[in-house]
This record gives structure tokens, sequence and C-alpha cells, in this order.
């Protein structure tokens, strides 16, 4: 199966005010900006790589980042995969994933590389999806 997926790097659309606290408002606009400029509209998956964010997101500001998400959902099939470090930062991932998943977005966090590229091949659903079925 082709894979026709962008990668987004959280050091490349999270941006950081001087004393340290993450500009929520210059964040969101480059993440749309990262969206949109695409080659391909509505025709691949996302891989947000947030293993190397600085600075901590509120619950709040996930779920601002979540809406900011939406506001682009035509541009992509629907599909998110988020890869976090297997420390706290996963807490927050699944969080985001709980958030977008109430907004109808596919998404599943992972800590593994290669199990995210794996199932932003597949066509399968996140493991929220899958256990809430059970």
């Amino acid at each position: 199966m082709e894979l026709n997926c962008t990668v987004i790097h959280a050091k490349d659309f999270l941006k950081v005010k001087p004393s340290g606290e993450v500009d929520l408002e210059e964040s969101k606009l480059v993440l749309g900006h990262s969206i949109e400029m695409t080659q391909l509209p509505g025709n691949y998956e996302i891989l947000l790589d947030v293993r190397d964010a600085y600075g901590n997101l509120s619950e709040e500001d996930l779920w601002e980042l979540v809406i900011e998400l939406g506001r682009h959902r035509s541009k992509f099939r629907n599909k998110i995969a988020i890869l976090a470090r297997e420390d706290a930062q996963i807490n927050r991932a699944i969080f985001f994933e709980l958030c977008a998943q109430i907004t109808g977005f596919n998404v599943s966090a992972f800590t593994n590389f290669e199990e995210a590229i794996e199932w932003v091949q597949s066509s399968g659903r996140s493991e929220a999806e899958k256990k809430s079925e059970a």
C-alpha cells in the first residue's frame, strides 16, 4: 500500500515565548500553515511527532490544537498518529487522542515510530475505538 503521510514535528510548529511558555496562538497558526502547504490536499495522513516538544501544554491548549486541526480537516484524510516519548508526554498524547476522537478524527498515540507508521498505513481504527467496541 502506498503511504501518503506528512510528518509534522512539534519543534516546527510549537513556538515558545521569551519567557519559556508556549505561544499557543502562534503555534496554532504555524500548525495550520503546515497542513495547508501540502501538495496533495485531502490525500494524506498525518504523523504528529511530539517527542522533541519543548514546554508543557495544558489540557485546554491541547484542546485548542485539536480545534485548529478541525479547521483544516479537508486537507488530509482524517487519520492522525501521535508519536510521543514514554514519559508523562504519552499521557498528554493520549488526552489529545481522546479529544480528537470526540471531534471525529481517527487518532492513535504511540511511543514507537514503526508502530505509528504501520498504523497510519493500515485501514485500522485507533486502539481506543477498538477497546470501546469490546
